[in-house]
């Protein structure tokens, strides 16, 4: 602003370019002159100055210093609002069920802490963004643009990991974004399960507290289902099934607190009681196959520990599955879940907990057979020899009942390949996710659990993606 009189006096006065006396309402000198002082209130005047900040400063000094702050900013909100989108598009469920009972929202997260996040973290959420436009639209060019982003995101997290922030909230959320990106663009069919490894021995160097609170403990919740299904994947126990990460899991003791903190929801409790003995699984399964490979011939062999546990798995599922279901959805049930997707999640975790009990059925009938097969393996093999193999595939058929021998439908049949049909992409991985990553498990011929790598979660440009029963 200029052009503004610098003198206190009167109107006139300054006109007539002399000495005010300033009196007030009117001055003296005004009125001996016979004339009405028109006061001391000022017209302010604007002036053009663009002339003059030029010469000072430049043509492009405001273009240079000043809009390409103002655009960067535009973009990254743009960007992160944009998120939400990404979220709501592919997990609707799944998205909603975690983030009304944490917390630190990953929209929270994102609001709040933007200007400080790792390059990683920024070009993964651009990544998926691109991918999400690219996807919905049909635009090729935005898919080849996502992926050279992800490109530059994973050579950030590269270095980001060789710093003292290797182990902060911001690298894990990079790592599984970048993750999340693998799954969806389906490049390549085992990028994401390669990549699921690091983030396992990132959140193993981090330790269970870790994921206990804030947003450590919404990452956990997002990523589990992939992975258990890369620990079924490779024919590993599940880091997850362990004591000390269940405990940080849900207990009785973390249902208080999130009722405390009104984030409570008795049928989402109850989902995290039952992935718990999911999560357990893929060591159960680990520990069967071991054991009859070990099996010494014609001796029978210790397997009360691991019985024991199974069948302990096996009644706690029951009886969450028996809540889940006996419990009418009442207001104090759902909790703060939002209600239009309680049907959704209710009906899902009661598919897998059934599965889950069939695999159980399947692995306990295998090691109450190895007893009968060591005694009967012992006498062939005097006669001529029997391997380990044979054993396992001979526990097998005693392991199964007749009437299994075939693929049946319902929930004896995995999750993964369970009901023909096709789901758009916003929803096929929200429903993999829902599997607690019993997804990644289909059967042969006979009925027997397999492990796919390849059908576990089709990519992108995939064709069909088995789905679960409307």
């Amino acid at each position: 602003m200029v052009g503004v009189p610098r003198s206190r006096g009167c109107s006139q006065c300054i006109c007539r370019r002399i000495k005010c006396d300033e009196t007030r309402p009117h001055c003296l000198r005004c009125i001996k002159r016979g004339s009405n002082c028109p006061g001391y209130d000022r017209a302010h005047t604007f002036k053009d100055q663009t002339q003059h900040i030029i010469q000072k400063h430049g043509q492009s000094s405001m273009d240079e210093k000043l809009a390409p702050n103002l655009a960067f900013e535009a973009i990254g909100i743009q960007t992160r609002e944009s998120f939400d989108g990404w979220l709501n598009y592919y997990f609707p469920s799944v998205s909603a069920c975690i983030q009304s009972r944490v917390k630190v929202s990953w929209m929270a997260f994102l609001r709040s802490r933007w200007s400080t996040f790792p390059p990683a973290l920024v070009w993964a959420i651009r990544a998926l963004t691109a991918l999400l436009m690219g996807a919905s639209q049909g635009n090729k060019q935005a898919i080849l643009c996502a992926r050279h982003m992800y490109t530059r995101g994973i050579r950030h997290l590269a270095s980001l990991l060789q710093t003292d922030e290797a182990l902060t909230d911001e690298t894990l959320a990079a790592a599984i974004l970048l993750g999340g990106y693998e799954v969806l663009d389906g490049s390549s069919d085992r990028a994401w399960i390669v990549h699921a490894r690091g983030i396992n021995q990132l959140m193993l160097a981090r330790g269970p507290s870790a994921h206990k609170h804030g947003m450590g403990r919404t990452l956990l919740m997002c990523w589990r289902p992939y992975i258990v299904a890369g620990a079924f994947i490779h024919g590993t126990p599940c880091f997850l099934g362990e004591a000390e990460w269940t405990r940080n899991s849900m207990t009785g003791d973390i249902a208080r607190t999130e009722d405390e903190q009104g984030i409570g929801s008795l049928v989402g409790q109850t989902v995290d009681y039952a992935f718990n003995e999911v999560a357990k699984c893929p060591g159960y399964l680990a520990m069967t196959k071991e054991t009859v490979a070990r099996s010494p011939l014609g001796r029978v062999i210790d397997i009360k520990p691991l019985m024991f546990d199974i069948l302990h798995s096996k009644e706690n599922l029951a009886r969450l599955d028996r809540t889940l279901y006996a419990t009418e959805p009442s207001a104090n049930f759902i909790g703060v879940i939002p209600s239009r997707h309680v049907t959704t999640l209710v009906r899902a975790s009661h598919d897998c907990i059934k599965f889950a009990i069939v695999l159980l059925d399947h692995l306990e009938n295998t090691l109450q057979s190895i007893s009968m097969c060591s005694t009967e393996a012992s006498s062939t093999a005097r006669r001529g020899g029997l391997h380990n193999d044979q054993v396992w595939r001979l526990s097998r058929e005693r392991s199964i009942p007749a009437s299994q021998t075939t693929p049946q439908s319902g929930s004896s049949r995995g999750l993964g390949d369970t009901y023909a049909g096709t789901y758009a992409i916003g929803d096929r991985l929200d429903h993999f996710s829902l599997t607690m990553g019993l997804g990644s498990l289909s059967l042969d011929a006979r009925g027997i659990p397999q492990l796919s790598a390849n059908d576990a979660i089709p990519g992108y440009f995939s064709g069909i993606f088995p789905c679960q029963r409307p």
